[in-house]
């Protein structure tokens, strides 16, 4: 799935420091969850989510978008978005 250029907005100092790479995670609560992927060398902390509908972002980031983590994703090597 296309990452919305809402989503790209709203990550934009992580995506100066890290790149533009997302994971999709599916339907949360009736809206589209990608996930801002950090290069595998990276020190971070909690990761960041967000959440898309009717052009509007949302960002979750600390133990909530854990939460999200685990009810969406078996497998994250096996979900990529473009």
């Amino acid at each position: 799935m296309k990452v919305p250029e809402q989503i790209k907005s709203a990550a934009k100092s992580l995506i100066d420091l890290y790149g533009d790479a997302f994971d999709y995670l599916g339907k949360y609560k009736g809206k589209d969850a990608f996930l801002f992927r950090f290069p595998e060398d990276a020190n971070t902390g909690f990761p960041y989510i967000y959440l898309f509908k009717s052009d509007k972002v949302t960002e979750i980031t600390g133990f909530e978008a854990l939460d999200i983590l685990d009810l969406l994703v078996e497998n994250l090597d096996k979900v990529r978005a473009e």
